[in-house]
């Protein structure tokens, strides 16, 4: 493993395929406890576990904005960490016992917990995932210095993400084919993240290898940290990120809503939403292949107007066709990864920028931007469809009767939310400053800088 780290720092380009993967692996518990945070757990504590379905969406909403605040935070804390393993993979570890609690009590809540429970634990899962999620994506930002190759390392990642969703997705297929229930399917997705947590953090942790920080740890405060939105580029992926994650937090919270109550497949929505992001995976190399030829903000200009064409078409899928609403789907999730894994490798790139210009390598800080925003989107989403549903007065158990009031509030607002966002994320990324020219401009900058002041360092 050394000697792939020896090898990536003398080529500045290949990254060996092992230390991908080792980085990777977190993806896929991480991706298991994120998706049913926004899917599986909300309807399920409206429905099984009896809380009234505005409650359950303010609280998801209130508890992601409380946890902002703690992004920073760790952020700020990675950052100034010098340790024998590096900066990032300590707090990957640390986050081991925290998600694994969480998880537990999470998952396992019987009917009648409280919105107290709910939002105790709650909160407290969610502060595990930012430390397991941040110090992982940072850790990844330091394997290459190259722009391309960027990409090929958040990728990786990404991929690990669907595949991690995939897997927990088919545990309450696999338990409801043997007889189980529907809660059982949810407590299966804690037992997964619960035993798969440890076991992909350390892997990650111990033969990722992290690179060493490209500058000495310096204490950032409040006016370092508004430095950041100086940068246009920042500002706009930023903006981007939010947009883009609150578009994909409306798919995710309303697909099953939307499949069962609109649609009619009843239990057959959560096979939609397989195939869904399995389409995803398969489609990722074709926004890194177009990213290669343009550039990473190009592809995610394509991606962004290729939802917006798309999602409307669902809605024109079949009722009682399963086949052709699997093709549809299949169509419709092409760009369910690109998002996600190409404004985090273009983060990668901001950090070029910042380094230059402030002299602080400060992955940490920009990750737990980078973090929030994707969890704000992702709050917002869920608080505002769920009040949504609520005022259309939709009913959210399984099979219930609702409205045509209702159905078309749902309609609405899971077909038309994500067209509005990937046209306004789309608009936002014209003008994107930082491409492979600028980004090699930026690394020839600061490696000439650094020859100085080691040059001024002998001198002295």
């Amino acid at each position: 493993m050394a000697a792939d780290v020896e090898k990536s720092n003398k080529t500045g380009s290949k990254v060996a395929l092992s230390r991908i993967l080792a980085f990777s692996a977190p993806s896929l518990p991480l991706a298991a406890l994120g998706l049913p945070l926004v899917v599986q757990l909300p309807p399920h504590y409206a429905g099984y576990i009896g809380l009234e379905i505005g409650v359950v969406g303010v609280l998801f909403m209130l508890a992601r904005i409380l946890d902002i605040g703690v992004d920073v935070t760790i952020g700020l804390a990675m950052d100034q960490t010098r340790t024998r393993i590096g900066r990032f993979s300590p707090w990957l570890v640390m986050s081991i016992p925290v998600i694994m609690v969480g998880s537990y009590f999470l998952f396992m809540a019987k009917p009648g917990a409280d919105a107290a429970y709910l939002g105790f634990w709650l909160f407290f899962t969610y502060v595990g995932f930012s430390m397991g999620s941040l110090s992982q994506m940072s850790l990844g930002a330091t394997l290459s210095d190259n722009y391309h190759e960027r990409s090929r390392v958040f990728v990786f990642w990404q991929a690990g993400n669907v595949l991690g969703m995939l897997m927990v997705l088919m545990i309450p297929v696999l338990i409801h084919s043997g007889g189980g229930s529907a809660a059982s399917g949810v407590q299966g997705m804690g037992w997964f993240i619960v035993i798969l947590m440890p076991l992909t953090a350390l892997l990650a942790a111990f033969f990722a290898k992290e690179e060493s920080p490209k500058a000495s740890a310096k204490k950032t405060n409040l006016k370092d940290i508004i430095s950041l939105f100086k940068s246009d580029a920042c500002r706009r992926l930023l903006l981007c990120d939010l947009l883009l994650m609150f578009g994909s937090g409306v798919t995710g919270g309303l697909f099953l809503f939307y499949f069962d109550a609109v649609k009619g497949y009843g239990g057959l929505a959560a096979a939609l939403l397989l195939i869904y992001f399995i389409a995803g995976l398969i489609g990722a190399p074709l926004w890194t292949l177009i990213a290669r030829r343009w550039g990473k903000h190009v592809s995610l200009i394509c991606a962004c107007l290729y939802a917006a064409v798309s999602q409307p078409l669902i809605m024109y899928l079949p009722e009682n066709n399963f086949v052709a609403a699997a093709i549809g789907m299949s169509v419709a999730g092409i760009v369910y990864t690109a998002g996600a894994y190409l404004l985090r490798a273009m983060m990668a790139d901001i950090g070029d920028e910042d380094l230059l210009q402030t002299g602080q390598d400060r992955t940490g800080l920009l990750y737990a931007f980078v973090t929030l925003t994707g969890k704000a989107g992702y709050a917002l989403a869920v608080g505002v469809t769920y009040v949504g549903l609520g005022l259309f007065g939709f009913n959210s158990k399984l099979g219930a009767e609702n409205t045509p009031e209702a159905l078309a509030g749902l309609t609405l607002l899971f077909l038309g939310l994500p067209v509005v966002v990937n046209l306004l994320g789309a608009l936002l990324l014209l003008k994107y400053p930082i491409d492979a020219k600028r980004t090699a401009e930026l690394q020839a900058a600061i490696a000439a800088k650094r020859s100085l002041d080691e040059e001024a360092s002998l001198r002295g």
